[in-house]
């Protein structure tokens, strides 16, 4: 068993000696392109953020309030009432689906008294059951809603 191992082991050893590797010889090391390193921004502490680095304006979000109109399950209903709410709160207006209902609210206020305005202007509208809720609200919005 020994011998047929050995034999086995000189026969490939041979074998694998008798193989010439081929070399692509058409490739130029003067030509190839190496790709740009980004080393990391080290930064002092006393050193602005870089502008990369600043949050969008449009993604920042803040703690405030909104009022919501409606939650309904029915989104035909809640797209009328934002076309309706449209015309006076333009694009202040989002339905939030919050399974299996969707809601409609309004505005990005970041005080209590303003969205209390808008409450009381939606209530005129006939929407006696709106409130306000404390969420999340986009931090950059026109003067005068703030």
């Amino acid at each position: 068993m020994k011998r047929i191992i050995t034999l086995l082991a000189v026969i490939s050893l041979l074998s694998a000696q008798k193989k010439k590797g081929r070399f692509d010889e058409s490739f130029d090391p003067a030509t190839l392109k190496e790709p740009k390193i980004k080393l990391p921004v080290m930064l002092k502490p006393d050193e602005p953020l870089p502008p990369q680095f600043s949050p969008a304006e449009t993604d920042t979000v803040v703690d405030g309030f909104r009022v919501q109109v409606i939650s309904t399950q029915d989104l035909n209903e809640a797209n009328r009432l934002m076309m309706e709410l449209s015309s006076l709160f333009g694009n202040e207006v989002y339905i939030i689906f919050d399974s299996p209902n969707y809601k409609v609210r309004v505005g990005n206020f970041r005080s209590r008294g303003n969205a209390e305005k808008a409450r009381q202007r939606i209530v005129d509208l006939g929407h006696r059951a709106a409130w306000i809720i404390r969420t999340k609200v986009r931090r950059n919005q026109p003067p005068g809603r703030r």
